[in-house]
């Protein structure tokens, strides 16, 4: 055989395998190009969920704060007497009582964009604050309590509250490391 003609025999297969290895790699970075704005958006819909949850937690969490001053007031000394009926009918509607539907519905949003790791994070969350609304509820004080019993069940809200308070930052360092591309929250 002619060495012209075995040469093109021994160098077909290289051709060959070079040619299928950019068609191949052709095909992986046209997919990668179709994928990567369907990624951003995703990825803009995660941070929306996780920041929409954030922000309803800090909300609920400060708003039954800030409602549960009139108990403060009562406590402390500065409504001595709620044997009004006015005053009792005041304190029991501003009782912590804020709202738990935007919680709710951010973790709705968060268990549909995922990933599965946060899920169970952001149900603690909503879990915490419906124990703590409960808690609130079923917490009542009249003119019938005595100071010991209203700082016992001054004790057993404030355990409450803070179990909601310390749900909210494992959330936001697991989303955090999620959105920032931490290989460990993957």
């Amino acid at each position: 055989m002619e060495a012209e003609v075995l040469a093109a025999l021994v160098a077909t297969p290289a051709v060959l395998a070079t040619a299928s290895a950019a068609y191949f790699a052709g095909r992986a970075q046209a997919r990668a190009a179709l994928r990567a704005p369907v990624d951003s958006i995703r990825r803009t819909a995660q941070r929306d969920a996780y920041a929409a949850l954030l922000t309803a937690a800090r909300t609920y969490l400060r708003t039954s704060k800030r409602r549960d001053a009139w108990r403060e007031a009562l406590l402390s000394g500065v409504v001595a007497n709620v044997a009004d009926v006015e005053q009792q009918r005041l304190i029991g509607r501003i009782r912590p009582q804020a709202d738990l539907e935007p919680v709710r519905h951010a973790v709705a949003l968060v268990s549909l964009e995922g990933p599965e790791h946060l899920v169970p994070l952001a149900e603690a969350i909503e879990q915490c604050a419906e124990d703590f609304k409960r808690t609130a509820q079923t917490t009542v004080d009249n003119s019938d309590t005595t100071p010991e019993e209203r700082l016992e069940r001054r004790r057993v809200l404030e355990e409450a509250y803070e179990r909601v308070a310390t749900t909210v930052p494992p959330f936001v360092v697991a989303a955090r490391a999620y959105l920032n591309g931490d290989p460990v929250s993957r």
